[in-house]
């Protein structure tokens, strides 16, 4: 039984708003699990959401002179957010209530600071607008962007609560069983996203320029690709991203199988859900990706339903 106080429970209503406003294929997953795991999953994702926000939503949207005059500033607020999260300081941008709601959870469980290191790295990259040449460099961006976040979720998924505190005692760390999932999760994600993103005028499109290059495509003139119909190449890049991703999907399907049985069973069905939406987006995305890139957002929303509405 999950006993908080009533300033806790507002400050994890006001968490776990901000996860059912963003929508997310990981919301919809987490609603099976019990009071105690949705609890840290609302205080965990809100503070992810604030500083991705901040990053994403707010400073990379501005053009290009404020972003050039602000880039010091940013970084500044990253760095804040990070001591914020992973050392328990204070100050920073998370509001009162998610910092408390953050603190009643994750700050109460032995999951440790790397999650929240690493993204803060991600985001730092991102505020930098670092170059991307290659797969190594996505590999290491993607190890802060998307492995550290589905740790966290593979660690509230195993963990106990006991005397107010999360513990986990799984044979390997959380990150040994997130790890590829994650990555594999993480460029279906691209390819979902792709259309809106290379909107941005490459500020958020996560391909190695040289993947880009290999298609005449940089991360600027992608959206012209997109924008003029450019089918084929599109088609091609996409099979490029899909192809990686399978090759992740193997392995973190080899590492489910050593999780599950380490896992109750509403924690079995929200996981396995949750990756049978982006294997859906997977195989669907095979078929002629390019020409379906308007229907993405209702293809997703099926198979949310059939992963979690029969649950």
């Amino acid at each position: 039984m999950t006993d908080r106080g009533p300033a806790v429970r507002a400050a994890l209503a006001d968490c776990a708003a901000i996860a059912e406003r963003n929508d997310s294929t990981l919301f919809h997953a987490t609603r099976l699990l019990p009071r105690f795991r949705q609890d840290l999953f609302a205080g965990a994702y809100a503070a992810m959401r604030v500083i991705d926000d901040a990053v994403d939503e707010d400073f990379l949207v501005r053009p290009e002179r404020d972003r050039h005059a602000g880039r010091t500033a940013m970084a500044a607020v990253v760095e804040a957010w990070r001591r914020q999260t992973a050392e328990g300081a204070i100050a920073g941008p998370l509001s009162s209530s998610v910092a408390l709601g953050f603190q009643a959870t994750v700050g109460c469980s032995d999951l440790g600071p790397e999650p929240w290191n690493g993204l803060a790295a991600a985001m730092t990259e991102d505020v930098a607008e670092a170059d991307m040449p290659d797969w190594e460099a996505f590999d290491r961006y993607a190890d802060g962007a998307t492995v550290a976040p589905a740790t966290v979720f593979i660690y509230l998924l195993a963990c106990r609560f006991s005397d107010g505190h999360y513990r986990c005692d799984l044979p390997e760390r959380p990150r040994y069983y997130a790890s590829d999932l994650a990555v594999f999760c993480y460029l279906v994600h691209i390819l979902r996203d792709l259309a809106k993103d290379a909107g941005s005028r490459g500020r958020l499109v996560t391909i190695p320029r040289t993947v880009l290059a290999g298609f005449g495509l940089d991360r600027d003139t992608l959206a012209d690709a997109l924008a003029t119909g450019d089918h084929a190449k599109v088609d091609r890049l996409a099979d490029v991203l899909l192809n990686r991703a399978d090759l992740h999907r193997s392995r973190g399907r080899e590492r489910l199988t050593e999780l599950m049985p380490h896992l109750d069973l509403r924690e079995k069905v929200a996981l396995e859900g949750l990756v049978r939406v982006y294997e859906g987006l997977h195989t669907d995305f095979r078929q002629r990706y390019a020409a379906r890139l308007a229907g993405l957002p209702d293809l997703e929303a099926g198979h949310r339903v059939a992963a979690f509405d029969r649950s």
